[in-house]
C-alpha cells in the first residue's frame, strides 16, 4: 500500500512537465476510440459552452447595468414567489382555522357568504372533489367533476373532462405568497351578518 510522506511528495514535485505530457499523451492514445472519448469530449465542451456565456454574460451585465439589476431583481422575486408558494396542505390548514374562527361565533350573526363558501369546501373534501395546481409562483385550488377513485367512462374519457375555458368558474382558492386569497376575502367580515 502506497502511504503519503514527504519523500514521496518531493518526488511528485520533481516530475518534469515532459513527463506529465507524455503520461497525458499515453492516455489519450489508450481511450482513442471508446465510449470514454466521447464522454471527455462531452463533457469539455459542455464545460467550454457553459465559461462562454458566463463570460458574455459579464460583459454584458458591465455594458447594460440597467437592464442586468433589473433581470437579476426579477429573477429574485420569481425566487422568492417560488420558495413562498402555498400547498394543499397549507390550505386544508387555512380552512381549519376558518371553520374554527367561524365556529366560535354564533350562526345567527355569522356572515352568511363565509358559511356558505366552508361548508362547499367542506363538501367538496368529503367528496374528494379537491384538486391542487402547482405553477410555480402560485397555486390553483380548483374542484374536478369526479372523485380520482371514480372510474367511470365519464370520468376516463378526454372529450369529457373539464374544458380550460371552464376551469375559471371551478376555481375555489388561489395562493400566492403563502396566502390562500379568495378564503382570505371571504373571511374577512366572518363574523358581520349583513
Amino acid at each position: 500500500m502506497w502511504k503519503f510522506s514527504r519523500s514521496n511528495y518531493s518526488n511528485f514535485n520533481s516530475i518534469s512537465l515532459d513527463q506529465l505530457k507524455a503520461a497525458n499523451q499515453s492516455f489519450n492514445k489508450k481511450i482513442k476510440g471508446t465510449f470514454f472519448e466521447k464522454w471527455i469530449k462531452y463533457w469539455k465542451q459542455l464545460a467550454n459552452d457553459y465559461t462562454e456565456v458566463a463570460i458574455n454574460l459579464k460583459t454584458e451585465m458591465r455594458q447594460k447595468p440597467i437592464k442586468s439589476v433589473t433581470y437579476i431583481t426579477g429573477l429574485g422575486l420569481m425566487g422568492y414567489c417560488m420558495s413562498h408558494n402555498p400547498d394543499l396542505q397549507s390550505f386544508r390548514a387555512k380552512y381549519v382555522q376558518c371553520s374554527n374562527e367561524l365556529a366560535l361565533v354564533n350562526s345567527s350573526i355569522a356572515n352568511p357568504e363565509s358559511l356558505r363558501h366552508l361548508k362547499y369546501v367542506e363538501q367538496c373534501f368529503n367528496a374528494n372533489l379537491i384538486r391542487y395546481t402547482n405553477l410555480g409562483i402560485l397555486s390553483i385550488i380548483w374542484v374536478d367533476e369526479f372523485s380520482s377513485e371514480c372510474d367511470t367512462y365519464e370520468s376516463n374519457c378526454s372529450y369529457l373532462q373539464v374544458p380550460y375555458r371552464k376551469l375559471g368558474d371551478r376555481i375555489i382558492d388561489v395562493g400566492f405568497l403563502n396566502i390562500w386569497w379568495i378564503t382570505s376575502r371571504k373571511m374577512l367580515d366572518y363574523d358581520i351578518n349583513y
